[in-house]
């Protein structure tokens, strides 16, 4: 059966802080350790991704980092820099069209250029083809924060709406077919488990439905705690203590306070998981909170398997 790692399109999705990018990191390695050749793609992103594979710096040219996976950070100065010479066919004539003072002031005042160019970029990457077949077998998006996203996703379709047929008209279809075909595109949303993240994931869900049509894949819920202290004799234990010990005359008292942060951290991961099953009644993937100290390429390895483990699991059905 085809799993999620079948598809040519992915998009990550979220609330700030919710470990989009880390994510997204784990998945390309996860892809290209099952054979893809996987672009990974983020937009006007700090540079983290060094870090998370253990490679070169990534900016705003595509950079080999690891074996069958590539990565780039979209800006959106140098993604119309290669919409236009592809389009016009030469630097030197971009240069003169659109490199003068009155150009760049006239583009600017486009809304939504930018947000399209760095789009624009992605689909371009997915039509690209290599010894007879296509360049990447999967791209990955990891996208701006929920709102945002919404934004940068529905610029194909409003383009159809407004614009009259021509080659932007043109391109912008064939990006929005990518983007609302279910067997090539699928958006991931990633969460906590908290109120603030789970709010916005449920109310992205419904956006990205409504105003782009994009499938919605596995929910990601990041950064769970363990379940300890929740239930059986270990529960019981630490409910028989006092709520605090004096931490100058009893050595236990960091562990007792430690032990309480990690029921307590539980009971709420566990709250709002019912709730996102309730509301958002998707297969879920479970990731946990790693407690590394500098969370790198070992974590990111780490991390990568777990949610390999989780999403070949899921049929296309699921997916």
């Amino acid at each position: 059966m085809s799993t999620l790692f079948d598809r040519q399109f992915i998009v990550i999705a979220g609330k700030g802080g919710v470990g989009r990018t880390t994510v997204a990191a784990a998945l390309a390695s996860a892809a290209a350790r099952r054979g893809k050749r996987v672009l990974l793609a983020q937009t006007k992103s700090k540079e983290r991704l060094s870090r998370l594979f253990g490679g070169p710096p990534v900016h705003s040219e595509i950079v080999r980092v690891r074996e069958r996976l590539w990565a780039v950070n979209m800006v959106p100065e140098a993604a119309l820099r290669e919409y236009g010479v592809m389009v016009l066919h030469s630097h030197l004539v971009y240069r003169a069209v659109f490199e003068n003072q009155l150009a760049r002031s006239f583009i600017r005042a486009i809304p939504g250029i930018e947000d399209y160019s760095l789009l624009g970029k992605v689909w371009f990457h997915s039509t690209e083809m290599e010894h007879g077949r296509p360049k990447y077998d999967l791209i990955i998006l990891d996208g701006p924060a929920t709102g945002h996203a919404i934004t940068l996703l529905s610029i194909p379709r409003a383009i159809i709406e407004a614009v009259p047929e021509g080659p932007l008209t043109r391109d912008a279809r064939s990006a929005h077919q990518l983007l609302t075909d279910p067997q090539r595109t699928t958006m991931l949303l990633v969460t906590l488990a908290e109120e603030m993240p789970v709010n916005e994931t449920i109310e992205l869900a419904a956006r990205a439905r409504r105003e782009v049509g994009i499938p919605i894949g596995p929910l990601l819920v990041n950064q769970l705690y363990p379940p300890r202290f929740v239930s059986g004799p270990s529960k019981r234990a630490l409910d028989l203590l006092p709520e605090t010990i004096d931490q100058s005359a009893d050595p236990l008292a960091p562990l007792l306070h430690r032990s309480r942060i990690a029921q307590r951290r539980r009971a709420l991961n566990e709250r709002y998981l019912e709730r996102l099953q309730r509301e958002l009644p998707l297969p879920e993937v479970h990731l946990p909170y790693l407690f590394a100290p500098d969370f790198g390429a070992a974590a990111t390895e780490e991390l990568s398997q777990l949610l390999e483990a989780q999403l070949a699991s899921l049929p296309e059905a699921a997916a």
